[in-house]
């Protein structure tokens, strides 16, 4: 076919521009030469694409990717650490109360180890105080006796005297006498 046959009788196309419309046909026809210019022109933009892009955005996705899973890591290590924080919390907690509790108990047993020693102190001053009363009253018994005894031998003493003034002579007397105030214990 020849251009006159190709551009001779074809229609007008609508909304196609008509100098587009006269073009020569043979355009679009493939060659040798268009198939390898068009393969190299493939190749020098792989090629491009690969050098100036492929690897920027490999490094991209992969800078990418590292930052997530060390995102993801970090993010599991919060986990970690806030259920670690959370565990030894309530491990403290557990011992403070413990440790309340142990103090409570150890204070109760202290107040009444207190109550029981100053009981028994109490109770053993008053038996002291009790005893020393005791010693005063026999003291003062004791002296009250000898008093008493010492005034009924005055008193038996001048009884007898009299008795033996009127009877005895004056041996008899000393006599009887001394063998009285010998009975009489002082």
């Amino acid at each position: 076919m020849n251009e006159a046959e190709h551009t001779g009788h074809t229609e007008l196309v609508p909304g196609i521009p008509e100098p587009i419309q006269k073009l020569p046909s043979d355009v679009m026809q493939v060659s040798e030469q268009m198939v390898l210019l068009t393969w190299l022109a493939f190749g020098v933009a792989a090629f491009c694409l690969h050098k100036l892009l492929w690897k920027p955005i490999l490094r991209a996705v992969e800078a990418r990717e590292s930052s997530i899973s060390d995102a993801l890591q970090g993010a599991e290590q919060a986990r970690q650490e806030i259920a670690d924080t959370a565990a030894r919390g309530k491990q403290l907690i557990e011992q403070a109360s413990d440790q309340a509790r142990a103090a409570t108990d150890q204070a109760a047993r202290e107040s009444s180890a207190l109550l029981a020693r100053a009981d028994q102190e109490a109770k053993a001053l008053a038996q002291r105080r009790m005893a020393d009363a005791e010693r005063e009253i026999e003291f003062e018994q004791r002296k009250a006796v000898e008093a008493v005894r010492l005034d009924a031998a005055q008193n038996i003493g001048e009884l007898v005297e009299r008795l033996l003034l009127k009877n005895l002579t004056e041996e008899q007397k000393r006599a009887y006498q001394a063998d009285i105030l010998s009975e009489v214990k002082l």
